[in-house]
């Protein structure tokens, strides 16, 4: 006669199965992030995922591996094909527009070429902006062998100040980088005091990640679908434009016009960048920015650089590269304001197409000589 099953006997047993799992998954720590179903059994994305909390058809999920196995250039390098990586923050990746207005898909749909092989861009850029945030993209990213990097920046992006969500879920690699080079960051022993104890490492403590993860690969069937991030769609048309006027104050960040603010730039990232990217030159660009023309325009640029900020910016980004010996270019006031959705950054389709015709001759120039 078969002997009936304890019910008390069959918890414990489980609870000690789920125990033993979750501290061998604690201990081994296993590469999740290397795990993808795109490229695979769904194309790749266009852009790294980003969710505004508007839709459920996309996801939050801030770990730089799992981002770039998702993205298309992640599949395997084509022969015929000269890889353009374009890294910066959320004017790169295109918010207020859905993927097919984004700089990279207007840029491939040139058709550019040099060399009997296709120019193709493949879209970094991910809304925050920080060099520090770049580099562990960049990373990441040279390992999908580029021919050459664009790294749009702008004042915000050079002088990073708080941990962001990506700067925890990347922690690791963030502070390794920041050692390695010698970066300054001010919230840096905030950071590295964010150790994640046993149980955050464990299944139970990760839980929110893994299921975010699982999320992302479930959105695969969406993409493959329409090609579209459902939040984004036509929020464009919805935006109003930047206004001609500004705030009658000074203040770049609470700071007043007679602080330090060179010192507070990262230079050294770009310096960084150049020794990880390797044999892939970098093209580093000062991307165009809304030019406020109404009252109190005399004072500030728009709602987020005063004159006297951007100004002594720009002045120490133009030392630097001729110091250092950039490939560079400043493109700070050369698309119409008519261009601009709700910041003082963000392109629309149209102004996109015109950052792509001032850039393309310099990046047709470094590939192709």
């Amino acid at each position: 006669m078969k002997a009936r099953a304890h019910p008390l006997r069959l918890i414990v047993k489980a609870l000690l199965l789920y125990a033993l799992v979750n501290v061998a998954y604690a201990a081994a720590q296993p590469p999740v992030s290397r795990l993808s179903l795109y490229n695979w059994m769904f194309p790749g994305r266009i852009r790294l995922p980003f969710d505004d909390g508007s839709s459920a058809y996309t996801v939050m999920i801030d770990d730089a591996g799992v981002m770039l196995a998702s993205h298309a250039v992640a599949a395997p390098k084509p022969d015929d094909e000269y890889r353009v990586l374009l890294i910066g923050d959320s004017s790169v990746w295109g918010e207020m527009l859905p993927p097919q207005e984004t700089i990279s898909e207007q840029w491939n749909s040139l058709g550019d070429q040099c060399n009997g092989k296709t120019i193709k861009f493949y879209n970094l850029g991910y809304p925050h902006p920080s060099v520090i945030k770049d580099l562990v993209i960049l990373e990441k990213a040279v390992e999908y062998d580029p021919d050459l990097i664009v790294w749009f920046t702008t004042l915000n992006s050079l002088i990073p100040r708080r941990i962001s969500a990506f700067m925890e879920a990347n922690r690791d690699d963030a502070l390794r980088l920041m050692g390695e080079y010698d970066l300054a960051f001010p919230e840096k022993d905030t950071l590295e005091q964010m150790t994640p104890s046993f149980y955050e490492r464990t299944i139970a403590g990760q839980r929110s990640y893994l299921n975010r993860w699982f999320k992302l690969q479930l959105l695969g069937f969406v993409w493959s679908a329409d090609r579209t991030d459902i939040a984004m769609q036509g929020f464009a048309e919805i935006v109003p434009g930047n206004s001609p006027d500004v705030e009658d104050h000074v203040l770049y960040r609470q700071m007043e016009p007679t602080t330090d603010l060179q010192k507070m730039m990262v230079f050294e990232a770009f310096a960084a960048g150049r020794r990880i990217a390797g044999r892939a030159p970098i093209l580093i660009v000062n991307e165009p920015m809304f030019i406020a023309s109404g009252e109190n325009s005399d004072l500030r640029y728009n709602r987020g650089y005063p004159r006297w900020a951007y100004d002594l910016y720009r002045k120490a980004m133009q030392d630097e590269a001729i110091r250092s010996q950039w490939n560079y270019l400043d493109l700070w006031n050369t698309i119409p304001p008519e261009y601009f959705l709700d910041t003082a950054l963000h392109l629309s389709a149209e102004g996109e197409r015109l950052l792509i015709e001032q850039v393309d001759p310099q990046v047709q120039s470094m590939l192709c000589r």
